[in-house]
């Protein structure tokens, strides 16, 4: 995560100051531990301390703070906050779960035997495979019983399993919406000159989070797996000519360098060339605009 905001310094200096500077910048994280740590990891990538804000020469770091959502109050990125409709939706991938888990018996009873633990819920599954696949990623030796077509039978179930977050358009919608939302409402607050000093909305999320909005989104390239650790999916305001221009870029995990362009829906033909793949803001808000959500209880139909 650290590289991740020596990226973003690389890419965007001399548009962000050199120096930290808090009206430019805003950071909100779910309230999970580890999403604040890689906020406040990219965030010492993104801010080395330069001339009078390097207090300590043997530590280049400084503080940036980190805003975050508690649980019950964040419908945005983790979804943790109480929304009826959304419950009501999750009860149909239920059974598709419980569908799953029967279908992959054979294999929760092989890793049963070997990690010693009772696999019998999807939870157990995901939670084994994600810490399967941050010993690999340190480059640690796996144990003989997760190597080969082992670790990609989890990897298969782990995939299907977050796709059921997603699996009817009401649960896009919710899970999308309010994040979709929020950062269009910035985009136009940043046309219309009334948050001048803002150049950077931060959000340390969740690769569900990524997923939800993607396919809120409805972009031009389909996610077929879960987004990787370090991944970044990046919104830039460009404005060109007194004209406004939205592009969206895609960093898919923190190991590799280039960014994918993506194209929202209805703006595949509206750009200025098919290289810097931009969309006029105005076909983007309008493409956009149905998938957001600006009342959230209202869309979640809660009623007391």
């Amino acid at each position: 995560m650290f590289e991740l905001g020596r990226f973003l310094r690389h890419r965007y200096d001399g548009f962000l100051s050199e120096i930290y500077r808090p009206s430019e910048l805003s950071v909100i994280s779910s309230d999970l531990d580890r999403c604040i740590m890689s906020a406040n990891l990219v965030l010492a990538g993104l801010y080395p301390p330069v001339k009078f804000q390097n207090w300590n020469p043997d530590l280049p770091w400084q503080p940036v703070p980190v805003h975050t959502l508690p649980d019950d109050c964040d419908n945005m990125i983790q979804f943790t906050k109480r929304c009826d409709l959304y419950s009501e939706e999750k009860t149909k991938a239920d059974a598709f779960i419980q569908m799953s888990l029967d279908e992959e018996k054979e294999m929760l009873d092989y890793f049963s035997r070997a990690t010693g633990r009772n696999l019998t819920t999807n939870v157990d599954v995901t939670q084994l495979y994600d810490n399967l696949l941050i010993v690999e990623l340190h480059g640690m030796p796996l144990p003989e019983w997760a190597q080969g077509a082992n670790l990609g039978r989890l990897k298969n179930f782990f995939d299907r399993d977050c796709i059921l977050y997603f699996l009817t358009p009401e649960m896009i919608h919710l899970r999308s919406g309010v994040m979709l939302n929020e950062m269009l409402v910035n985009m136009k607050r940043k046309i219309d000159a009334k948050i001048l000093e803002r150049r950077f909305n931060l959000y340390s999320a969740h690769d569900t989070t990524i997923a939800s909005i993607w396919r809120g989104m409805n972009l031009s390239r389909e996610i077929k797996e879960q987004p990787q650790f370090g991944a970044a999916l990046i919104l830039e305001l460009h404005e060109i000519r007194s004209e406004y221009y939205v592009k969206i870029l895609y960093k898919e995990s923190s190991a590799v360098e280039t960014l994918s362009v993506l194209k929202t829906g209805g703006c595949e033909e509206d750009q200025p060339s098919e290289e810097d793949g931009m969309c006029a803001f105005s076909t983007f808000s309008a493409a956009l605009e149905p998938a957001t959500i600006a009342d959230f209880e209202k869309a979640c139909r809660i009623t007391s």
